[in-house]
């Protein structure tokens, strides 16, 4: 499996496989270490109990991929709390901080390390050599999980995801004016259930999955390891899951109904920066990348080595640091490359400048024009305090020019009834809108 054989060639020690181990089995007395994914089933978590128990041989365990909310909680075939909820063993090597903080939270403190995912390892620099776009075709790949279901009701929401898709592209071959190529890479008899040609399949199978990745603009997944795989090579992808389950790993696109489908399809052709600064951002969480991950196993598990040897020599229990791989960001997240503003918020002007003279001459204007701002505000204040002054002025010559109409109208009734001449019966509000 390239989940050891990436790294065994590095570790300066032979090392024995052991296949079928059953519930009694130990190691010998030589055994500096025992490693295993196989964390599941009875037999073999009862293994590991004894030989944890025992207390001469440390015990890594291998998380051979990502976490996967069905897989935990809804697997019928997993007994509950089977996937490390606790780990038996002494360490986890986990593929990621994410990753870590979950597992950490079932009640491992102190026996989580970040080492990221060995295999992988050619893909960190892969990036830079992937295919540049076709501007005419849209190559897409949809894939699926190794086991994407574990149940006939979570079958039936792959199939109806998956056919979904199939049927818009059937229906309509281009996304964003581009003519989209599929390549299915469907697992577990899923291309039948869709209805896929001898064609389709055979045509998707020609060229090895990874390479597949390297040439394609972008995918689409169930959720699976396969997800950071893609994000490594740098492709906008999106997770395809109509369970709607919480996700231990998040998405910038996630496919969770028919409507999602075109807008997701026409983003991943022609993918927003801000959406894909995030799945970077994802991927640095969640799979440990920056460099090479095999340095990183072999100083763990020797250094687990040495602890069991001084054990056993002092005839003590085996005694771990609650870290032993050194965090060179020091609990820090990487700054991503991605982020740069003037991609982040393309509409604006202002941060698609990038011209230093230009931005600097503006940014002096500015602050000249900041400086002049106290004088000028004084100036408008007293401005403002000499019109407020002759507005009461003028308020009050109103005032006394009202109470003299008034005075002049009442004079002048009274001497309409002294002439005995017809008066006006109005009130002296009505006569001042008259």
């Amino acid at each position: 499996s390239s989940l050891y054989q990436s790294w065994l060639g590095s570790l300066p020690m032979p090392h024995e496989i052991v296949r079928d181990a059953p519930t009694s089995w130990v190691p010998p007395n030589d055994a500096s270490i025992v490693i295993t994914h196989m964390h599941y089933r009875w037999d073999e978590i009862h293994a590991l109990r004894r030989i944890c128990e025992i207390g001469r041989t440390p015990v890594l365990i291998l998380a051979d991929g990502i976490l996967e909310y069905r897989n935990i909680y809804q697997h019928p075939d997993l007994a509950d709390g089977s996937v490390f909820q606790p780990l038996v063993g002494h360490k986890l090597a986990c593929i990621g901080r994410g990753q870590a903080r979950i597992v950490e939270a079932w009640g491992n403190v102190g026996k989580c390390e970040v080492v990221g995912l060995p295999r992988l390892d050619s893909l960190i620099s892969a990036t830079a050599h992937a295919a540049k776009s076709n501007i005419e075709q849209f190559s897409l790949v949809i894939a699926t999980a190794n086991t994407p279901a574990f149940n006939q009701k979570q079958r039936e929401a792959v199939i109806e995801s998956l056919s979904h898709i199939r049927s818009r592209l059937s229906n309509n071959s281009r996304v964003n004016g581009r003519v989209c190529k599929v390549h299915w890479r469907l697992t577990d008899g899923f291309d039948d259930e869709i209805g896929l040609s001898e064609a389709e399949k055979s045509e998707s199978l020609e060229t090895p999955l990874t390479e597949l990745l390297r040439q394609t603009d972008a995918v689409i997944t169930t959720p699976s390891t396969l997800y950071l795989e893609s994000l490594l090579l740098g492709k906008p992808t999106a997770l395809l899951d109509f369970h709607n389950t919480p996700h231990f790993v998040p998405a910038a696109w996630m496919i969770n109904a028919p409507k999602h489908v075109n807008a997701i399809l026409n983003e991943l052709a022609s993918p927003p920066g801000p959406k894909m600064l995030f799945q970077n951002i994802t991927l640095h969480d969640q799979l440990e990348c920056e460099t090479p991950a095999t340095p990183r196993m072999v100083e763990l598990i020797l250094s687990m080595v040495e602890a069991g040897e001084n054990a056993r020599s002092q005839n003590s229990i085996l005694d771990f640091a609650p870290r032993i791989l050194r965090d060179q960001r020091h609990g820090f997240s990487v700054v991503e490359q991605g982020f740069a503003l003037k991609d982040l918020f393309p509409e604006n002007p202002v941060l698609r400048n990038w011209d230093l003279e230009t931005l600097q001459l503006e940014l002096n204007l500015v602050l000249k024009r900041v400086n002049e701002l106290p004088v000028q505000n004084a100036e408008l204040y007293r401005r403002l305090t000499e019109t407020r002054k002759s507005y009461d002025e003028m308020t009050k010559r109103y005032e006394n020019t009202r109470e003299r109409l008034y005075e002049a109208r009442a004079r002048i009734e009274n001497l309409k009834k002294k002439l005995g001449l017809p008066t006006n019966s109005k009130s002296a509000p009505e006569l001042e809108d008259e």
